[in-house]
């Protein structure tokens, strides 16, 4: 008994600190809360790049993982929704084993929430994930060189997989239809074989295309100060690639309207 009593003392001072701290962070966060919203009103794609974008170097060749969360997150999500309501957060919680009763989860609620009302999005999910403060995430200055690179990663990495997803969805949906019956088999299994006979080279060929990217971001983020030079390099060398492409289009009308000229010259003379 006196353990028991002793383990709710210890509860009510372990919620009694967390009181504290949620409200000190809340007071600190005051200040960000204009400039969370209109991060808020984004898509939770785009929450997810801000979130990446301001930590990057946090997540050199890893950026994947937190992607992979994201996913996880879209699932419990309503049709049309960028935020948990407290129903659908408790579930997404507890499926990660953050919150496993009612009283836990409120207690994750307070520190995840930061806006207050009664939402979760995946910005403020990632944030209480990683530990990571709104001043933190508003005040960053990361490198531009690392930003170009994680950008060119994230963008091959998801159009990789959602065009896996999208083909593997449409897939389950033809073979739904066909197991079916009915007038739509016929025209489903016709299209299913030609969706099955695709040739997954071009898949292995994206994905390897993909990891590629993400070992040059990872690369990049290895050496901050090399991967901004290189890519001032780079973008020197695609200035002087246009400016050489715009030089050899005008000499070729330059020399287009030359031969013009000797033509009708020719024709004067005959």
């Amino acid at each position: 008994v006196r353990s028991s009593a002793a383990s709710d003392v210890y509860k009510r001072q372990v919620s009694t600190q967390s009181t504290g701290t949620n409200m000190a962070a809340a007071k600190e966060n005051e200040q960000y809360l204009p400039e969370l919203k209109k991060v808020l009103a984004l898509s939770i794609d785009e929450q997810a790049r801000a979130f990446l974008r301001a930590f990057v170097t946090d997540f050199q060749g890893k950026f994947e993982h937190v992607l992979d969360v994201v996913e996880e997150f879209r699932t419990y999500l309503s049709e049309g929704s960028t935020q948990l309501d407290e129903i659908q957060a408790h579930r997404f919680l507890e499926k990660k084993g953050e919150a496993a009763t009612v009283v836990e989860f409120r207690e994750q609620m307070k520190s995840i929430d930061v806006d207050f009302n009664k939402r979760v999005s995946v910005l403020e999910y990632l944030l209480f994930k990683y530990k990571k403060s709104l001043k933190q995430f508003f005040e960053a200055k990361p490198n531009e060189g690392l930003l170009k690179q994680l950008d060119e990663a994230i963008n091959k990495y998801q159009e990789v997989f959602r065009e896996k997803k999208e083909r593997e969805q449409k897939i389950a949906h033809l073979e739904s239809l066909v197991a079916q019956g009915g007038k739509e088999a016929a025209k489903a299994k016709a299209e299913l074989m030609a969706l099955k006979s695709h040739d997954p080279a071009k898949d292995t060929s994206n994905e390897i295309s993909a990891l590629a990217a993400k070992l040059k971001a990872k690369r990049a983020l290895a050496d901050p100060k090399a991967a901004e030079e290189q890519a001032f390099k780079e973008e020197q060398e695609r200035v002087a690639a246009e400016q050489k492409r715009k030089e050899d289009e005008e000499k070729k009308k330059k020399e287009e309207s030359r031969k013009k000229l000797q033509e009708r010259a020719k024709a004067f003379q005959g």
